[in-house]
C-alpha cells in the first residue's frame, strides 16, 4: 500500500477533517519554517485540536513524518508532495494538490514566519504562487495538456519547498557563524 493511501485511511479512521495531502503539506510547511518543528503542534492541527482522537493513526503519521524528514534532509532531492498515485483521476489529483498547497501555507504559518519580508524574493514569489495553486480548478478536461500542467505545477512546488527550506537552513548557519567568538 502506498504511503498516501495508508495516511488517507488512517486519517479517515480517526475522523480527521484533514486529508492525507493537506496533512503532508502542513508537515512540510512546518518543517520549512524558521521555528523548530514541534510534532505535537502538527498532530494537534491534524486532529482538529484533540490529538487523542488520532489513536491508531499515529503510527501512519509517524511513518509519514520520518519519510518526509528523510526526503527533505537527504540532500538528494527525493522530496515530493504526498499525492494520489498517477493512475488516480486527474480531478482527484488536482484537488489533492490544492489541499497540499493549503496545508503547506498553514504549516508554514505555524512554523513562525511573521514577516514574509525576511524571505528572499524567490521564496516570497513561491509562496504567492502556492496561494494561487491552493485554489487550483478541479474541473479539468483530463487531457494530455491538463496532465502536463499538473505535473509542472507539482515539480515547481517540489523545488519551491526545497528552496524555502534551504533559505532557512542557510540563515541558521549564518546566525551560528555570526555568534559570539571565543578566544
Amino acid at each position: 500500500m502506498s504511503l498516501y493511501l495508508e495516511v488517507a485511511r488512517a486519517l479517515a479512521a480517526a475522523r480527521s477533517d484533514v486529508g492525507a495531502a493537506e496533512c503532508h503539506g502542513m508537515l512540510c510547511g512546518m518543517l520549512s519554517g524558521p521555528r523548530a518543528f514541534t510534532p505535537a503542534l502538527w498532530l494537534e492541527h491534524v486532529a482538529g485540536g484533540d490529538d487523542a482522537q488520532l489513536g491508531a493513526a499515529r503510527d501512519a503519521l509517524w511513518r509519514l513524518q520520518a519519510h518526509t524528514r528523510a526526503a527533505l534532509e537527504g540532500g538528494d532531492f527525493d522530496f515530493a508532495p504526498l499525492l494520489p498515485a498517477d493512475d488516480a483521476p486527474l480531478a482527484e489529483r488536482a484537488s489533492a494538490f490544492g489541499a497540499w498547497c493549503r496545508g503547506y501555507l498553514s504549516g508554514f504559518g505555524l512554523a513562525g514566519i511573521a514577516d514574509l519580508g525576511t524571505l528572499g524574493e524567490d521564496a516570497r514569489g513561491f509562496l504567492v504562487d502556492l496561494s494561487r495553486f491552493a485554489s487550483v480548478a478541479t474541473e479539468v478536461a483530463g487531457d494530455e495538456d491538463d496532465e502536463r500542467a499538473l505535473a509542472e505545477l507539482i515539480e515547481f512546488t517540489r523545488m519551491g519547498v526545497l528552496l524555502v527550506r534551504a533559505q532557512f537552513i542557510d540563515d541558521a548557519r549564518d546566525d551560528e557563524a555570526d555568534g559570539p567568538v571565543l578566544h
